[in-house]
């Protein structure tokens, strides 16, 4: 069997567990009530979950007024300083009403290839589902799910280096987040095959760069939240494929929207993504979650309008 086949197999045996989440979901809920839940208090924490037996320090904040309601997760940006991430959204996830847990991928194991695009490929070969870095999402949210009691929805936010990882996710990783927030991305994933991986679909295997596969990825519940003044060239990827996504972050996150826009009246799909800009913000992350435009990037228009769940 090639690589490629055998790669097919395992991505299809990804995807159907995936798809069967909802099917097991209460068998799920009744073994966690089976084991001990943590005994939560408010403000700080942190706790320590592993994913092949390689371990990832999480920081976490619970806000005084918590009822336990949704989990939001927060992907740091390439300083790698979870502990900061956590402190600098703590009055977002108390304006959200959100259990904040930010887990922190270290530099020195998780380079470029496996942090910012999520451990896909390596030394220009695709590795089996299990090895993505992505995984590490699902370890996480049990050892949440544990400590809480329960199973919980949850929506996933990531910060520039963050964002691209979670870009990377939202195109080749099935979740059942409610929202993905892609807060000032350096880098996207195009939903399209004229530009290879990281920053496409293409040069990957059928079961990841289908018509099926992009179609997915424009359908799932992606939110770029982007800074107008984000024009800066520090830490931003420069090279030919890059620069065709744009010439700074602001056009890039714009150009990518567009792009799954266009393609999705084209082709008749469903079109999920939508776009929430902070006008006059540059890079950093505090002022991003301090924006008016914050609440309606983290919950959407209904939301920002008063519905209830």
């Amino acid at each position: 069997m090639n690589s490629s086949a055998s790669f097919s197999r395992l991505s299809a045996l990804s995807l159907a567990c995936i798809a069967s989440l909802g099917a097991v979901a209460g068998a799920e809920d009744q073994q966690l009530s089976n084991k001990p839940a943590v005994v939560a208090h408010q403000g700080d924490f942190q706790f320590e979950c592993a994913h092949a037996g390689r371990p990832i320090q999480v920081f976490g904040h619970r806000p005084a007024a918590y009822s336990g309601g949704p989990v939001l997760v927060l992907f740091h940006g390439a300083s790698r300083d979870a502990r900061g991430y956590r402190d600098g959204a703590r009055k977002l996830a108390d304006m959200l009403g959100m259990l904040l847990v930010v887990p922190e991928f270290d530099r020195e194991r998780f380079d470029v290839e496996a942090y910012q695009e999520g451990g896909v490929m390596k030394d220009g070969k695709v590795l089996p589902p299990a090895e993505w870095t992505f995984s590490y999402l699902q370890s996480l949210l049990d050892e949440v799910f544990r400590r809480e009691g329960k199973k919980l929805p949850y929506y996933l936010a990531g910060h520039s280096a963050g964002a691209q990882f979670l870009v990377r996710m939202a195109a080749f990783h099935p979740t059942e987040a409610r929202r993905m927030i892609l807060v000032n991305p350096g880098s996207l994933v195009f939903p399209t095959r004229d530009q290879p991986y990281p920053y496409g679909f293409g040069g990957l295997p059928e079961a990841m760069s289908s018509d099926a596969a992009i179609r997915r990825y424009v359908e799932s519940p992606v939110v770029f939240y982007l800074g107008t003044g984000d024009v800066t060239k520090k830490r931003l990827t420069t090279g030919k494929e890059a620069m065709k996504q744009g010439a700074t972050r602001i056009e890039r996150g714009r150009n990518c929207h567009e792009s799954g826009r266009v393609l999705a009246g084209k082709e008749a799909w469903s079109f999920r993504w939508e776009l929430a800009q902070a006008e006059g913000l540059e890079h950093a992350s505090a002022p991003m979650w301090a924006h008016a435009k914050c609440r309606l990037a983290m919950l959407g228009e209904e939301k920002e309008a008063g519905a209830s769940e």
